[in-house]
Order: structure tokens, then sequence, then C-alpha cells
């Protein structure tokens, strides 16, 4: 079964928007979190883990039509594509300022680099 997304969430609140987009929250290793379907890659997902510690990063995507009700326009940190901040990510940087805003295709870079590492420090 395929799931029709949304062309545009300018009208749903973000947790509407992430439930459209196939996030789920759920369980990993004993730690809650959100699973999140990798754009291009059927089948595959991140595991997000949830923290009320400063993040390293904060995801944000950088189409037009993924924005939310409240959504305001910022550079992704990395490679400064414009990108949509919800209500939410915005009081998360005025609870964590100077924390890298990135968006889904550097985010998912940063992931696997990451996952790399760990691979080859076994």
């Amino acid at each position: 079964m395929t799931t029709k997304v949304p062309s545009d969430f300018s009208k749903m609140t973000e947790g509407e928007a992430l439930y459209s987009l196939g996030v789920r929250a759920t369980k990993k290793d004993g730690k809650k979190g959100l699973n999140m379907p990798i754009p291009g890659k059927p089948g595959e997902s991140l595991f997000i883990p949830a923290s009320d510690e400063k993040p390293d990063a904060i995801v944000a995507s950088n189409r037009k039509q993924d924005r939310v009700q409240g959504a305001k326009k910022t550079r992704c940190h990395d490679c400064r594509c414009k990108v949509w901040i919800s209500p939410a990510t915005q009081e998360m940087l005025k609870r964590y300022p100077g924390t890298p805003v990135i968006c889904i295709p550097c985010f998912v870079k940063r992931t696997e680099a990451e996952n790399k590492q760990k691979k080859e420090a076994e």
C-alpha cells in the first residue's frame, strides 16, 4: 500500500506533517525517539533518539512545500541551502542558541559518515 504524501504542509500542525511522512515514535535499545524514513531509500529509516540535552544539530526540510504553520526560513549550516524551521524548532533554537540547523540530505550524510566511522572502529 502506498501512502500519498501531501504536496503542501502549510495548513498542518507539525505532528500531522511528520505523521504523514511516516515518522513514528518508537524505542530502540531502551531509548525513546523517532523513526524517520530516509528520503530516496525505500524501506530504510533512521532512529533519532529523544533527549533533553543540547542536540548536535537540528534537522529541517529544504522543501518549501514541507513547511508547517508558523515556519520560518533559515540556512543549512553545512550546505547553506534554504530550510524551513517549524515553531518547535524555533523554540529549540531559543533554548539552545548556536545549535546548527541542517537540511535532511546533510543529516543523512552526517549519519552515514558516523555509522561508517563506528563500523571502522569495531
